[in-house]
């Protein structure tokens, strides 16, 4: 192991060896490189073929993924791809294959009623857009300025400027739409564990246990929430980019137990080799049973550290 993996936090590692004991040293190499860069199609502007034409066409060089449907891996310097008009109008949004797992999970199609809870800066959003296309009524909601705007710059690159727009804290959403969605995303603020790169501090640096409780209180507000605003029969998926059972784990059996005998966790598959199930136990502590179809997904060289789990609202 690399001596630079010790610049990041001690307690963060010890805690990554207790979660994943036989992929620790894996996960650590991770944190020293780069990721590959990654993207996906934009479906409101292009077509498969017609994509994978223009990409020949401008010389770019990449490798198609066989699953999420529309993932490529970029094999091109960046800055080449950046200049293209494939990048510049919206035809792609450069994004991790974790995260662009979520929406497929979610089964966003034409006609759901859809919530982003914590959307900015809009990458699952536009991913929605592009999935359910325009038949559909998507709401994404930001509370933080600054975020919000650059959600509304890329919804307008990307084509989908039909997506209503809310500036507000998620946790009130609760009131404004009551049971009124088919389905909700939450991918919540997180201690972004999964994106720690030792060369770049300022990734780590804020990094406590004491943030990582801070943040599984928001999530616990956050996910209430959601779960109001959902109808009876539809999905919730609650998502994070990190390790910490606090933030995953434990906010979903958290949910399961307060909403008793009206909310259930279903099981999720995924045709990719680095999925591993939810926690069942962490430290003194023991969840439902259920946690174990929770999803985590170990991170590579193109994939971020990642945490699914999708509940049905009885």
């Amino acid at each position: 192991m690399k001596e630079s993996v010790y610049t990041l936090p001690e307690e963060f590692l010890r805690r990554i060896k207790i979660i994943y004991p036989a992929h620790f040293n894996r996960i650590c190499e991770t944190f020293l490189n780069k990721r590959k860069q990654t993207f996906r199609i934009n479906y409101l502007k292009t077509d498969l073929n017609s994509l994978r034409n223009f990409l020949r066409k401008e010389g770019i060089k990449y490798k198609e993924l066989s699953w999420p449907k529309g993932a490529f891996i970029l094999n091109s310097d960046i800055r080449h791809f950046q200049r293209s008009f494939i990048y510049r109008d919206g035809l792609v949004y450069l994004q991790n294959v974790s995260s662009m797992i979520v929406p497929f999970v979610l089964g966003a199609k034409a006609g759901d009623r859809i919530l982003d809870l914590c959307a900015a800066p809009g990458a699952k959003t536009t991913e929605i857009a592009s999935l359910a296309g325009r038949d559909t009524e998507i709401v994404a909601v930001e509370k933080i300025r600054t975020r919000y705007y650059k959600l509304l710059a890329n919804l307008k690159i990307q084509g989908a400027d039909f997506v209503k727009t809310i500036i507000m804290d998620g946790i009130f959403v609760r009131k404004k739409f009551p049971e009124y969605f088919d389905k909700v995303l939450l991918d919540a603020p997180c201690s972004s564990e999964g994106r720690f790169y030792t060369r770049n501090p300022r990734s780590f640096r804020y990094w406590k246990y004491r943030k990582v409780k801070e943040m599984a209180h928001k999530q616990k507000r956050l996910i209430s929430s959601a779960y109001y605003a959902l109808k009876p029969g539809g999905k919730l998926l609650y998502s994070t980019c990190t390790f910490s059972p606090e933030e995953n784990e434990e906010v979903v059996d958290w949910a399961l137990n307060k909403f008793k005998d009206k909310i259930e966790l279903l099981p999720i598959n995924i045709p990719i080799k680095n999925a591993r199930n939810g926690l069942i136990k962490w430290r003194k502590k023991t969840f439902l049973k259920s946690l174990s179809y929770a999803i985590r997904v170990i991170p590579n060289d193109y994939m971020e550290g990642f945490f699914i789990a999708l509940f049905n609202k009885l």
